[in-house]
């Protein structure tokens, strides 16, 4: 940085600090200058605002990955200048000094607006009511807006939970989802959106006792979302798709899918629920209609991955977000990327192909119940008990090769293993170690082939020293890293519990 950028942050940083910017009620920044006018505060500078967020701690990498997701420095600068604040107003508590706070059946909700600047809301009678006040004004010489409400924000919360417990009506009447936000109502999203389904919507509210003046009704489904999605899709099919690809037979019916994707790279591939169906028409793949109430419904946020050259079987069902599909060619697409995210990454695609026909059943057969992380680890015997340790023999009853690492978890006397679960006995002290302690914790380690067993020693002195005589139980964690085809290349045993006496 040169000196003149340099100084010229200084000057604003100190200008910050010196005077208290005020805030309108339509959210425009001002500043007392030093010859007492007012003046638009210039906060945009964009290399003073990374100056700040470098001072608070804020990383080159973290600033630029706010910048490519569309989010000001600005924003980031006055949000972290009034993240002190929040949680005493919203727990009713003074942030000035006469210690006086808004009424509670004042309190319209807290929100940062578009500039990160809290805006709080408050009913009109706040203004006649002198604590409010005070607190109001000692709220907007600190630069937080205070705006007008209709509602408390309790108000709005209690209309947010009744219409969860009429959730299934609502969303035969429209909803897609909803939810409270800065105009001091509660969102409802409807699909379809247009004029006589907020008639219907708007109907079942009253017939549900809710007052339909607390509520905007907003398109779940906006064009701009149809044009993305029509791209994605687009972006999809036009893929190379020799990267996750489709290995073995595809059961199929009208409202879900069994299938099994091979990824033929050296990286993991990371992916989360969301997918998307296509339909082919006129030479081209189109996307799937939703059913009405499904398109802008949220997804589930959990990931996934599956290891490279791991092999994963997939059974997907769609009938809460398309319904049943009429006979016709149709693409599953599920879209990831590998290795480790990062801004701009590379989209990954697999692409499954397939057909429905007359003949093609509703739905797929019923599923056996599925143990997600099934034991395939298991204790052979263990021999040579000494006060610092014992032999451990194990055998692996799974198609893969692992690479295996044991980790001690406890040593407990056998007198307080009273309770079901060994997660809650009390363990043995541990004593103080040089270095990690994860590397006096992990042993076991060495090649477990299918099929094969492996033979190794626990040594616990380092972490717990020679036992005296008595009765203990040892609490031992096996697993380590599945080979490929693994699908995700995590091996478990079930956690390992041993009595023995020294």
């Amino acid at each position: 940085m040169t000196k003149k950028i340099f100084a010229l942050c200084i000057c604003a940083l100190l200008t910050l600090a010196a005077c208290v910017p005020h805030y309108d009620e339509v959210g425009g920044v001002y500043e007392a200058t030093p010859d007492g006018s007012t003046d638009l505060l210039n906060i945009t500078d964009i290399l003073c605002e990374r100056e700040q967020l470098l001072a608070m701690g804020w990383s080159e990498e973290m600033i630029d990955s706010l910048v490519d997701g569309g989010i000001s420095m600005e924003n980031v600068i006055n949000q972290a200048r009034f993240s002190g604040y929040v949680d005493s107003i919203y727990n009713n508590r003074p942030i000035g000094a006469s210690g006086e706070v808004i009424a509670q059946r004042y309190n319209g909700g807290i929100y940062f607006n578009d500039q990160g600047v809290l805006t709080v809301m408050v009913l009109d009678a706040a203004f006649d009511h002198a604590p409010s006040a005070t607190a109001i004004e000692e709220m907007r010489e600190l630069g937080i807006i205070v705006r007008t409400a209709q509602f408390t924000h309790q108000e709005l919360l209690d209309a947010s939970d009744a219409l969860f417990h009429v959730w299934d009506g609502a969303r035969e009447a429209g909803l897609s989802s909803s939810g409270i936000g800065a105009e001091n109502r509660v969102t409802a999203w409807l699909d379809p959106y247009n004029d006589e389904q907020k008639v219907t919507f708007t109907e079942f509210l009253r017939e549900n006792g809710l007052n339909p003046a607390m509520f905007i009704l907003a398109p779940a489904v906006t064009q701009e979302m149809r044009d993305h999605r029509a791209a994605s899709v687009a972006a999809a099919v036009a893929s190379p798709g020799d990267k996750i690809v489709l290995v073995g037979d595809v059961e199929v019916s009208r409202t879900g899918i069994i299938f099994t994707l091979e990824n033929r790279t050296e990286y993991e591939f990371n992916y989360g629920s969301p997918f998307d169906l296509a339909y082919y028409s006129n030479g081209e793949w189109l996307p799937v209609p939703h059913l009405p109430g499904a398109g802008g419904a949220p997804w589930t946020s959990e990931g996934h991955m599956m290891q490279g050259g791991g092999i994963k079987q997939s059974r997907q069902n769609w009938s809460w977000h398309f319904g049943e599909l009429l006979p016709g060619r149709y693409m599953f697409i599920r879209e990831g990327w590998l290795g480790a995210w990062s801004p701009n990454q590379e989209r990954v695609y697999a692409l499954v192909e397939f057909l429905v026909t007359k003949d093609s059943p509703v739905y797929l057969p019923p599923q056996d119940e599925i143990d997600f992380w099934p034991s395939i680890i298991n204790l052979v015997e263990y021999s040579d008990v000494t006060p610092n340790g014992m032999t451990i023999v194990i055998d692996n009853i799974s198609p893969y090769d692992i690479d295996h690492r044991a980790q001690l978890l406890a040593i407990v006397d056998e007198r307080y293993a009273i309770s079901e679960h060994h997660w809650e006995w009390p363990s043995l002290p541990l004593l103080p170690v040089e270095g990690y302690w994860i590397d006096h914790l992990i042993q076991g380690e060495g090649f477990l082939p299918s099929g094969g067993e492996l033979e190794f020693t626990l040594d616990w002195t380092a972490v717990f020293g020679e036992l005296p005589p008595g009765e203990y139980r040892i609490v031992l964690s096996l697993g380590g890293r599945a080979h490929p085809p693994h699908p995700t290349g995590w091996a478990f045993g079930d956690t390992l519990v041993i009595r023995f006496g020294v």
